[in-house]
């Protein structure tokens, strides 16, 4: 075989051994590199979500306000199945700090909180069994005595105070009525002394709402009390009749609550959960933080005469008692912004 021949042979050769290994290159090796992309993702493994029941949401609570040391004042299951309550905080304690601490809590637990300041003074704390509210409970701070301000009662600037008073109806409220600052009466619709009532709170230049009953619809209520210019509503914010009528509702029922822009709202504190004289103070605080604040009063409570006495002489104070209306829109009524001078 000549040499030709022989290189040719040998070029064949080589070009079959490297066709033989780029083929087992193709078969072993490539299939290896596509088989993640070939095969299906391996199942993805879902952490189990806690179920939180009534029960566990009612134990977390109870514990955290041990831990936190409050104390309480007031709590009560409702209705709707939420347990709402005040609980006083302990001296010194700092509402943001106490948040802070209860959603720590909370994320421990696995229970889903929610912890937001009210009025400039209270820490709201909503907590849920699943999608359910459970737990509405108010916290409080131990508050000073409340302050004073150095005014004239000339001055439009001073902090303003709106005075509720409600349940009236059933019997004679002309030594109510004869008060010399203004006040806001809510009278319970076909009482014996409703009508007699709203005339002689109009007469003395005070402000006439609708105290509604839970078996009326707040429009029958207002329309069946004269001269009424709004309403006082134990729930969440509803329409009164006029688009500047004035709603009153409980300052812890706004908290959470979608109000319509158009209604002209007034959140009170309640002395109903705690004593008249106490929630007074609670609005003077407010009041000096806010420039305003509200508290409503029945008619029957054992510190109403103490709170309109105060009323009568909160001028000495330097505080401006006004009605719901003009609490409401304060705003318009306030007069020039004024730094006020605690003494």
């Amino acid at each position: 075989m000549d040499d030709g021949a022989q290189q040719s042979l040998k070029r064949s050769l080589l070009i079959a051994l490297f066709t033989l290994s780029l083929v087992a290159v193709i078969v072993w090796v490539v299939p290896s590199l596509f088989k993640p992309m070939l095969e299906p993702p391996p199942p993805t493994v879902v952490a189990e979500k806690k179920v939180v029941s009534f029960e566990d949401t009612d134990r977390f609570i109870t514990d955290a306000l041990r831990r936190i040391g409050a104390i309480e004042v007031l709590s009560r299951e409702e209705p709707d199945g939420v347990i709402r309550g005040i609980y006083q905080l302990p001296t010194g304690a700092q509402t943001a700090m106490v948040g802070q601490r209860l959603r720590g809590f909370a994320d421990e637990a696995q229970i889903e909180l929610y912890a937001s300041p009210v009025d400039g003074l209270d820490l709201e704390v909503r907590a849920y069994a699943g999608p359910n509210l459970r737990h509405q409970v108010l916290l409080v701070p131990d508050l000073p005595e409340p302050p004073r301000f150095r005014k004239s009662v000339r001055s439009l600037d001073r902090p303003m105070i709106a005075l509720v008073i409600t349940d009236l109806g059933e019997s004679s409220a002309d030594k109510i009525l004869s008060v010399s600052v203004p006040v806001t009466v809510a009278i319970r619709p076909y009482t014996p002394f409703a009508l007699r009532t709203a005339r002689v709170a109009a007469e003395g230049w005070h402000e006439v709402l609708a105290d509604v009953p839970k078996t009326m619809t707040p429009q029958e209520a207002q329309r069946a009390v004269p001269l009424a210019s709004g309403i006082w509503f134990d729930g969440t914010p509803v329409a009164a009749l006029g688009a500047h009528d004035v709603v009153v509702v409980p300052a812890d029922r706004i908290s959470g609550a979608r109000t319509p822009d158009a209604l002209r709202v007034l959140s009170v504190q309640r002395s109903d959960r705690r004593d008249a004289m106490q929630t007074l103070r609670r609005a003077q605080h407010i009041a000096a933080r806010m420039g305003r604040s509200a508290l409503v009063v029945g008619a029957e409570d054992p510190g109403l005469n103490e709170v309109l006495t105060w009323a009568t002489k909160a001028y000495k104070d330097g505080y401006r008692i006004v009605l719901a209306s003009e609490a409401a829109r304060w705003e318009e009524v306030q007069g020039p912004s004024v730094s006020l001078d605690k003494r």
